[in-house]
């Protein structure tokens, strides 16, 4: 009898939509980070489809006429909601009477989905709408929960850490976005707009130019990744392409920070 001869793997033909990328809230407590963000947004160019808006201000004052459908946490890799930034999360999500229900809510999607350690710069989506937590009024559904640093620490060693976590902040809710558009009978709901805070800014110490510089150039790159001819450039790069995108990321790590 002859030998079988298996067919060659094929190839998906499909492609990948283009990204609908969301309208962000920048919410910023220091003026040295708004200026910073402008500047940078100058520098690097920021495509005009881009929607930022910025907010000087706290999460605590921040008027319930501002909607967004995800906040992000910048977080630990354990999902202890009570620092910093996430410290505001679970006095804005939790019951006054129970100050860790938001992290116990994060630390169950955390364990199901990491085992308990989401890595640095990875990204995982939570749901607000659960019957342990409040609704603050600003139509919040989601948390991205988008760890920065394993525990509270010094992270400038991590010289593309805010680089890497808008790039995974964004894919995230690009493939939530994705699923919600192939199956019509979810409950869930799109991400259009998101808020968030400077990243690794606090005890990570980074600094103003270089969180600004690192964010902009990330979201720049994922709308050029992400457009309708996108998977043609960002899909099939050879070395030479490569090498682009990795410059302009590394000659920010001289910026202050």
């Amino acid at each position: 009898m002859g030998t079988a001869v298996s067919s060659p793997a094929t190839i998906s033909t499909d492609t990948v939509p283009p990204a609908e990328i969301p309208e962000i809230h920048l919410l910023c407590m220091v003026p040295e980070f708004i200026t910073a963000f402008e500047a940078a947004k100058e520098k690097y160019n920021l495509p005009s489809s881009v929607k930022v808006t910025i907010h000087h201000n706290n999460l605590k004052y921040l008027p319930t006429d501002v909607k967004f459908d995800a906040i992000v946490s910048p977080a630990n890799s354990y999902a202890r909601l009570d620092g910093g930034f996430d410290d505001a999360l679970s006095r804005a999500f939790a019951p006054r009477n129970d100050y860790h229900a938001l992290t116990r809510v994060a630390q169950a999607k955390v364990y199901r989905e990491w085992r308990g350690f989401a890595p640095p710069s990875s990204c995982t989506m939570v749901d607000l709408d659960h019957p342990d937590l409040v609704k603050p009024g600003w139509g919040c559904r989601y948390m991205a929960l988008l760890p920065t640093m394993k525990t509270p620490q010094n992270v400038g060693w991590d010289k593309e850490v805010v680089y890497e976590c808008v790039w995974a902040l964004l894919a995230t809710i690009d493939r939530h976005n994705r699923a919600i558009a192939e199956d019509q009978h979810t409950n869930e709901r799109r991400i259009k707009s998101i808020l968030m805070t400077p990243l690794a800014t606090g005890c990570g110490l980074w600094g103003a130019e270089k969180w600004a510089a690192q964010t902009v150039i990330a979201i720049k790159h994922f709308v050029e990744a992400s457009a309708e001819d996108g998977e043609n450039k960002w899909g099939k790069m050879d070395w030479r392409e490569i090498s682009a995108p990795c410059e302009e990321v590394e000659d920010t790590y001289d910026l202050e920070g």
